[in-house]
Order: C-alpha cells, then structure tokens, then sequence
C-alpha cells in the first residue's frame, strides 16, 4: 500500500509578523501533513511593533491546519520558551519538541538536533520528564546520535533537522557568526542520511541563490529566509511502500519561492 507523507518546512521566523501570516497561507496552500519550525520561530531580542508576542506566536501555530507541529530549538529559543510552553498548552495539541531524538508519523521517521549556540536550559529541561532523553544531553553527535537511530534502523536516515547548517558547504557563511557546524558535518558523512534541512543563515542561500548541496551522498538544504517575505520554506513529499517506519521509495524536496525541485534518489 503506497502512502505519500507531505512535510513543509520552515526556518528563521523570528517572530515576524508577516512572515506567520505567509506560513498560515503556505500550510492553506499546500495542505501538509507535518509543519516543521526548524528554529528561531521565537525570538531572544526585544519586543518590535512588527513581531507576534510569544503568546501570539504559539497561538497561531496551534491554528494550522496540519496533522502535526514539530518544533526544533534555534538558537533563539531561550527562556522565552516557557512562556511559548504555557500559551502552546492553551491551543490543545500535543507539543512535538525534538532535541537529539526521532519522531514517527506512519512510516515517516525525523530526528532533530539540538542548537549549540545560544541558551538550551529551557528547552531541555522541559523534557526532562520523558523517560527516554533522561541524562541525553551531550553535544557530540557521536554520543547521542546512536542512541537516537537505533530504534528507527533506517527509517531514521530519512530527515534530519538542525538548525545550524553542516560546515564546508555554501549553505552558510564561512568563518561568520552563522557558519557551518562542523560536527554536523561529520556526523552526515559518517550515516549518509537522505535529507537535512537546516536554517540559521538567512542570507547567504539567497545571495548565492544554492539553496542545497551534497555532502557525500546526502542533499543538505538551507531555504534562507527573508526578514519581510515572500516567506523562504521547503515542501517534502516522500512516498513509502507502508506504514511501517522505511527509508522512502522517493521523495521530493521543492524549494518556495520558485519551485525549484530534487529528487532522491538521485
């Protein structure tokens, strides 16, 4: 029994206004399955006139017409996410944070990656009551990742979310405050997932106009994002020969605005 997963992905909101109001018209457009935020939904700076409260931020994404949120830390998600927490609670939907662990929906299996810039105290401990991430908290990939896969086999090679993008790639600026992640990087040539997306440097795939790259065998992507629209996502639709967690039959990853599209494989 074939079954397509459609996910759309998006970084680098900041909590602006307009681009919100940009996703609510993409997820109405394409109707996903999964909406993904892949860090800095929220924002660590202060308060400006054209930027959603915290408050106003979860309540929004409650409002999405998709089967599931997932949320992956950037880093400005600091300890404003207690106050995104307590209004998310009010939306009643279940709250999907992935912090060096999977998730499964049907035969579709993601694992998100912590953020190693800025302040995570919040965002893991309000995890911390789940059996499974208990003393999970080490930085290196090689520690944590394992443990992660495992369960999945692999499944859990299918998309992998970082906020910070792989280092040596033109997806960011090298030698900046936004470049690469180098540990990112090795942990990708060493199990050769499918597909990573990531976000954090907002300039530079818009610049250069590469909005993905190889590394090894995997397509690395980086959207961008623009401070005041059109809104920069991705629209992932994979096809699986089940609902049993697999590695898709194909999968296709279009880039918004402009359509352009891969295919894996390739």
């Amino acid at each position: 029994m074939k079954r397509t997963i459609k996910v759309l992905t998006v970084t680098d909101l900041h909590r602006v206004r307009s681009l919100y109001e940009l996703l609510g018209k993409a997820v109405a457009s394409h109707q996903p399955d999964i909406v993904v935020l892949v860090g800095d939904f929220l924002d660590a700076g202060g308060e400006h006139a054209d930027q959603f409260s915290t408050a106003e931020c979860a309540a929004f994404l409650g409002r999405l017409a998709c089967k599931e949120l997932v949320f992956v830390r950037g880093n400005h998600e600091d300890s404003n996410w207690w106050e995104f927490l307590a209004a998310w609670q009010a939306t009643g939907r279940p709250l999907h944070a992935l912090d060096r662990a999977a998730f499964v929906h049907g035969p579709l299996v993601m694992v998100g990656f912590p953020c190693l810039m800025g302040d995570e105290t919040a965002f893991v401990e309000s995890l911390n009551n789940r059996e499974d991430r208990r003393g999970d908290h080490d930085e290196n990939p090689l520690a944590w990742l394992p443990k992660a896969l495992l369960p999945h086999g692999a499944a859990a090679r299918t998309l992998w979310l970082m906020h910070e993008p792989p280092a040596g790639t033109p997806l960011s600026k090298a030698g900046s405050v936004v470049g690469g992640n180098p540990e990112w990087t090795s942990a990708i040539e060493r199990y050769s997932p499918w597909l990573t997306v990531s976000g954090h440097d907002h300039v530079t795939p818009r610049r250069s106009g590469r909005w993905h790259c190889r590394v090894g065998r995997t397509v690395c992507v980086n959207a961008g994002q623009s401070d005041s629209g059109p809104l920069h996502y991705c629209v992932i639709a994979a096809e699986f020969a089940s609902d049993r967690p697999a590695l898709p039959r194909r999968m296709t990853i279009q880039a918004q605005p402009g359509g352009e599209a891969v295919q894996l494989p390739s």
